[in-house]
């Protein structure tokens, strides 16, 4: 990009409010558009299939609602950043409890044991002069990052006492790294961001692939 050129307008494809703060973080100034897509797995994907084709979906959802809208963003070059983050164990992916007694289970099975996290993303670089643009027009790049996380053994009254802090509740593996569930995880290897919802080395190399400035670069 250079010196005189203006840089995209970036969109955040998601309302998490972790992803949000992963990515202000970077010192970055975006809009947020939720994708308000059903987040259906496929079976028979592998888990790094299902993240890749959720964040992906995800970011061609967001465009399709920022051309139906129109406007100034519309028309504008913009940079959507979209992704999914699953928490596998033995071969299932566990997903968002479903109440109590799911997140009982749920951190149950993990405690004493390693997991992994998933998180695909998906970013379109598009641009706002091309009239021919269809929702799945533009630059893409794209990626995966897996990370282990290993939970200390934990007694019932452990689990149950953190399961009604209500935290677990809207958490993928009924769980979050940066809020009190910290004190369950005994070892990580990875990227901590990844485990939050958003690895910021992988996004940081796309954003300025497509000519986002992060950190002064």
């Amino acid at each position: 990009m250079t010196p005189d050129a203006v840089p995209p307008k970036i969109v955040l494809g998601s309302a998490s409010p972790r992803r949000i703060e992963l990515l202000k973080n970077l010192g970055l100034v975006f809009e947020i558009w939720p994708s308000d897509l059903d987040e259906i797995v496929e079976p028979g994907h592998t888990p790094s299939q299902v993240v890749a084709a959720l964040a992906e979906s995800k970011a061609s959802r967001v465009q399709t609602l920022i051309q139906s809208r129109g406007g100034e963003l519309a028309q504008s070059n913009h940079v959507i950043v979209a992704a999914d983050t699953i928490v596998v164990f033995e071969g299932d992916i566990l997903g968002k409890p479903a109440d109590r007694a799911d997140a009982i289970a749920m951190l149950s099975r993990l405690v004493g044991h390693s997991h992994q996290v998933y998180t695909g993303v998906h970013i379109l670089s598009v641009s706002g002069h091309d009239s021919n643009k269809t929702s799945n027009s533009g630059l893409s790049y794209h990626g995966v990052e897996i990370a282990s996380v290993e939970f200390r053994p934990l007694s019932k009254n452990e689990i149950s006492t953190y399961v009604d802090t209500k935290e677990p509740m809207d958490k993928a593996g009924s769980y979050a790294l940066q809020g009190i569930g910290a004190f369950m995880i005994d070892k990580i290897e990875g990227s901590p961001s990844n485990i939050i919802g958003l690895p910021l080395v992988l996004t940081t190399k796309m954003l300025r692939q497509c000519g986002v400035k992060i950190m002064g670069e």
